[in-house]
Parts: C-alpha cells; sequence; structure tokens
C-alpha cells in the first residue's frame, strides 16, 4: 500500500468514528430530554395519588386532577398549586390543594407539600368537613402521611380539632398526636397531651393530662359547666 492509500485509509477510520461518536451524543441527549420530560410526569402522577389517598387511600379511579407550572432545581421537582376534586359515596364531593408539592428524584417515595388545604362533603344535606395544615410529609411506600404545624380540622356543625402534628397511617386506618390537641364542639371541650384514633375513627383515645369541659345548655339549668380531669374527678369550684 503506498501512502496515499494509507492516508485515504486513515482519514476514513476518522470519519467513521466521529459519525460514531456524533450518533452516540444524539441518542444520549435524546435520553436526557426523556427523562427531563417523565421525571416531573412521574411525579405529578405521584401527587395526584398522594391527594386521593388523604380522603379515599383505597379509590379504583382517579378523580380530577390539576397542576399548575412545573419547574425542576437540581433533584428536586416542583409542583406548583396541585389540586384534586371529585366524589366519593355518592354525590359527595371533595377538593384537596396546596401551595405546591415537591419530590426528590432521588427519595421517589416521599413528596412534601406546603399549606395544605381540603374539604369534603359529610353527608347529603350540604354538611362540610375542611382541613387546613401547614406542611405535609407523605410516604408512598408506607403509605403514610405526617402533618405538622397549625393544623385544624373543623365542620360546620361547630366541631373542631387542633393539633401540633399528626401521623396518618393508611393502611390500619389509624390517626396518631404525640403533642398537645384540642377537641372542641358545641357542647364540650377536650384537651390532651396526645391523641390516638384507630379503626377508621371508629375509636378515639386521649391520653395524657385529659381535661374536659361539658357545656350544659338546658336554660333551666344555669348551674356552672362541670369541669373534669384525667382522673374523672370534678376540679374545684364545679358541681
Amino acid at each position: 500500500m503506498n501512502p496515499v492509500e494509507a492516508s485515504a485509509g486513515n482519514g476514513q477510520a476518522v470519519a467513521a468514528a466521529r459519525t460514531r461518536a456524533h450518533a452516540r451524543a444524539y441518542r444520549h441527549s435524546g435520553r436526557v430530554r426523556t427523562m427531563r420530560r417523565l421525571i416531573p410526569v412521574a411525579a405529578g402522577g405521584s401527587v395526584a395519588l398522594l391527594l386521593a389517598y388523604l380522603f379515599n387511600p383505597f379509590a379504583t379511579n382517579l378523580p380530577g386532577v390539576s397542576l399548575g407550572p412545573v419547574t425542576v432545581a437540581g433533584s428536586k421537582v416542583r409542583m406548583e398549586s396541585p389540586r384534586l376534586a371529585g366524589f366519593r359515596q355518592g354525590n359527595r364531593g371533595y377538593e384537596v390543594t396546596a401551595d405546591a408539592a415537591l419530590q426528590d428524584v432521588r427519595k421517589p417515595t416521599l413528596i412534601e407539600l406546603e399549606r395544605m388545604r381540603g374539604h369534603l362533603a359529610t353527608d347529603d344535606q350540604g354538611g362540610m368537613a375542611r382541613l387546613s395544615a401547614a406542611s405535609g410529609l407523605f410516604d408512598t411506600a408506607r403509605e403514610a402521611l405526617d402533618l405538622k404545624d397549625d393544623i385544624r380540622i373543623w365542620t360546620d356543625k361547630g366541631e373542631e380539632a387542633r393539633l401540633r402534628s399528626a401521623a396518618v397511617m393508611f393502611k390500619t386506618g389509624s390517626v396518631s398526636s404525640q403533642e398537645p390537641v384540642t377537641v372542641s364542639t358545641p357542647r364540650a371541650t377536650v384537651n390532651a397531651n396526645a391523641l390516638d384514633v384507630v379503626e377508621n375513627g371508629k375509636r378515639i383515645s386521649f391520653v395524657g393530662n385529659v381535661h374536659v369541659v361539658i357545656v350544659n345548655d338546658d336554660p333551666a339549668d344555669k348551674a356552672p359547666p362541670r369541669i373534669l380531669t384525667s382522673n374523672a374527678e370534678p376540679a374545684e369550684g364545679s358541681r
């Protein structure tokens, strides 16, 4: 082979190598573009599933879900204004919203929620229950939701619960709080150091330093309200 043929052969080999390198780079860029599209979509689906769990963990059909702008910063996906609306138990509507939902792609089972709000129809006569919490962390693997800071649940019948934190386990249908809790109704108020709800609300236990005030609204009896301590003994000044 003369020098000219050798040079031509080398040039063809270099050109072929460049073509293969360009093809690999193009395929890699395509995979990167695909992943950038899939990460927000997958995260949005996780948020929709989370919000569905809040009021109906075992729903077979997900209702209407909407999301605001989706942004990616580092390994975190941020979704603005996630909203879930639908119906359960016939025509009883509900809606759950948050200011934002965040998911770290390195920890895909954990979803953070900022400023949660929700409402749920409690009967067919228009009764409504509402929920608000400053923040929440949902673990899809454990099917658990941890709510924190300024948790409030109230109804249009004058019932209200205030908690500092709450752990919700959807598999067992339980809710617990190891921090002070206040539950009030038009007829009574209960304060306690902790709260345990089991069997999907069939049994509720107040634990530690339980203080109950029962209001007698009988117009014929104007005696002071009866105050009970955790030992069920009338406090001083009660009848």
